[in-house]
């Protein structure tokens, strides 16, 4: 069985003064650096000589986050990923292994990748579940606690979020799941900068009907599950562009059009972070990255938030849905602007 969920946010979780201002928030040098990742060069050649190529087929029914983003990016693309592509999730993926039993069902954190602000979690649950495409298996609620916490750097108020892209019945009647924790770090930080303890805290499986409007959660297994892991520092693709870009953007109001400028724009294999005026805030680039073969990949959800406590500087992060080789692309598309990579 296979489900792909293309919700935005399942779960979102405000801090105490972004949920005190919101209500009061209207939605508000040149050093283009490159910090090259290994590719894994002698495990990508034998890989080459065995297979034979340099793209690696999709599979059918993930298992693995590897198996996962493979699929996501035939879907996307209409194209195998590459083994550079695979070399890049290859190094931002962590293997974690950790599990806790509540009542019987034991839940695993087997793996994850992590990414600027962004990071995927592959979950699986004990027991004995029924085999239906109809059927959405996720949990009932969801948090995660980092220390130290990543958005520290700023006084201003900020959100984070979880989704569930995808999940299935293993062959042993066990659920695999995945969930996708993304937060706006408003470009000041990372979730890969410094080494950070992460508490993860399940509650209750449940599993509702998708082909039925308004289908109410039916509780699977109860439980709270609390797994404790590390996030190891890690280095990355960063391309700076030079300041300013200026891009036609559009208002997402009123479908106005018009040049806007936009400053400290940076693209990371998992996301792209930029700066606008507060006074063109509500006007959107809509990014996307053009690759060399000429595929597409646009973003996949974002948020933004003010980055000064003058309220000057309006940031913005939006998301990849799968990682993304930074070798491979040729420009970045912001409006109807295609910008060569420095």
């Amino acid at each position: 069985m296979r489900n792909i969920y293309r919700e935005t946010f399942d779960q979102i979780h405000a801090s105490e003064q972004l949920r005190e201002e919101v209500a009061n928030m209207t939605k508000q040098k040149r050093t283009a650096s490159r910090h090259r990742i290994s590719k894994v060069g002698l495990i990508a050649a034998v890989l080459l000589v065995v297979l034979g190529g340099t793209t690696l087929a999709a599979v059918g029914m993930p298992q693995t986050l590897r198996d996962w983003f493979a699929l996501e990016w035939k879907e996307r693309t209409d194209k195998d990923i590459s083994l550079e592509q695979l070399a890049v999730i290859d190094h931002l993926t962590q293997t974690v292994g950790v599990s806790d039993t509540r009542n019987g069902t034991t839940v695993t954190l087997d793996s994850v990748t992590v990414g600027n602000s962004s990071m995927w979690m592959m979950l699986k649950v004990s027991g004995t579940y029924s085999e239906n495409e109809a059927l959405r298996y996720h949990f009932d609620k969801i948090d995660i606690t980092l220390t130290p916490d990543p958005d520290q750097q700023t006084n201003t108020p900020g959100s984070y979020g979880f989704d569930f892209p995808y999940a299935r019945v293993m062959e042993d009647g066990s659920l695999l799941i995945l969930t996708r924790y993304q937060i706006d770090l408003a470009g000041l930080s990372s979730l890969t900068d410094v080494s950070r303890e992460a508490v993860l805290v399940l509650s209750g499986v449940v599993c509702n009907n998708i082909d039925r409007s308004g289908d109410k959660d039916v509780v699977l297994a109860e439980g709270d599950w609390t797994l404790r892991f590390t996030l190891e520092p890690q280095t990355g693709d960063v391309v700076a562009f030079p300041d300013p870009l200026q891009v036609r953007a559009r208002n997402v109001e009123t479908q106005e059009m018009k040049s806007v400028t936009f400053r400290d724009v940076k693209l990371t294999a998992t996301d792209i972070t930029y700066i606008q005026s507060q006074e063109d805030q509500m006007y959107e680039p809509q990014p996307a990255l053009v690759l060399e073969d000429g595929s597409v990949i646009e973003t996949a959800g974002g948020s933004a938030r003010f980055r000064d406590e003058g309220y000057t500087e309006w940031s913005s992060v939006k998301y990849w849905p799968v990682p993304v080789d930074l070798d491979q692309v040729k420009a970045l598309r912001m409006g109807d602007t295609e910008i060569p990579l420095p």
